[in-house]
C-alpha cells in the first residue's frame, strides 16, 4: 500500500491552524456597548450605543504648553455627576463618576436598563470625554 502525504501548501494552512488556536487570550476593555450587551440590555439599546459616532479630534498642533481648553478629569468628572444629578430620568439612581485622561468611569447602581443607557449618552455629550466605561449594575425595586 502506498501511504499519501499531503501538500506542502495543505500541510502548512493546517499547522498555521492548530498554532493559531493555542494563542493566549488578550486582555480588551469592553466598550459601553459590549458592556450593556453582557449584562442584559436588551437589543435596541445596544444597536443605539454602537451607532453612535466617536467624536472627531483634532490632531495635535505642537507639544509644548497644554491648551487652555483642555478639561481636567475632575472639571470633566464634574461636569457629568452633575448632569445626572439633575436628570429627573436618574431619580433612584447611585452613580459615581470618575475620569482618567478623558476615559469617563460610571460606577454604582441603577433601576433600570434605561438609566443605564442615560448615563452613559450623558458622559459621552460631553466635552472632553474620549471614552465611557459603563460599570453600572442594574438593581431590581
Amino acid at each position: 500500500m502506498r501511504t499519501q502525504i499531503l501538500p506542502l501548501p495543505l500541510a502548512c494552512a493546517v499547522v498555521l491552524l492548530v498554532a493559531g488556536c493555542e494563542r493566549p487570550p488578550q486582555h480588551v476593555i469592553p466598550s459601553a456597548a459590549e458592556n450593556n450587551s453582557r449584562n442584559g440590555v436588551p437589543p435596541a439599546h445596544v444597536a443605539n450605543e454602537l451607532s453612535t459616532e466617536a467624536p472627531q479630534l483634532a490632531p495635535a498642533t505642537s507639544t509644548s504648553l497644554p491648551s487652555t481648553t483642555t478639561v481636567t478629569d475632575a472639571v470633566l468628572a464634574g461636569k457629568v455627576k452633575a448632569e445626572l444629578v439633575t436628570d429627573p430620568g436618574m431619580a433612584g439612581a447611585d452613580v459615581s463618576v470618575s475620569a482618567d485622561n478623558g476615559v469617563v468611569i460610571l460606577a454604582g447602581t441603577v433601576n433600570s436598563y434605561e438609566q443605564s443607557a442615560l448615563a452613559s449618552a450623558h458622559a459621552q455629550h460631553q466635552d472632553g470625554v474620549m471614552r465611557v466605561d459603563n460599570q453600572l449594575t442594574l438593581v431590581m425595586r
